[in-house]
């Protein structure tokens, strides 16, 4: 089975699985995302949806700083419900996820077998379409 993994934002990861195998990890915007979904038609998503009761700010130091974390946040996570409310009027099959920890490029490598180069956003969306690999389309 296909499974997209997407790791919404201003830098949107998207990952493609099929049949237990990554095959494409790209980065593109909200409306690239749109596509990549109407493009496999016979795919199970998966979204991560940031939580809005925590927001990761340990490089903003200052007030504005983490200001400007918590509007980005809350733009991924306004980006990642406009997906899911595009997938549920296509009647497509999607799984919501929380963000997991980060990996590091080398570590991701060793996980999940792909080479080319990769960004966080990348890896996240990957991870996600990883972890469902085998998931059978009636789950």
């Amino acid at each position: 089975m296909k499974v997209i993994g997407i790791d919404p934002g201003r830098h949107t990861g998207i990952a493609l699985s099929d049949n237990g195998k990554l095959t494409e990890v790209f980065e593109t915007d909200f409306w690239g995302a749109i596509q990549a979904i109407d493009s496999f038609k016979y795919a199970a998503i998966v979204v991560e949806l940031p939580s809005n009761k925590h927001v990761w700010h340990n490089k903003a130091v200052t007030k504005g700083a983490i200001q400007r974390t918590g509007v980005n946040v809350g733009s991924c996570i306004r980006e990642a419900e406009l997906l899911i409310a595009y997938l549920a009027n296509k009647d497509r099959q999607v799984i919501i996820e929380k963000p997991a920890g980060k990996v590091n490029s080398a570590a991701f490598k060793a996980l999940t077998g792909w080479e080319k180069q990769t960004n966080q956003h990348m890896r996240d969306a990957a991870l996600m379409a990883h972890k469902y690999r085998y998931l059978s389309p009636e789950e």
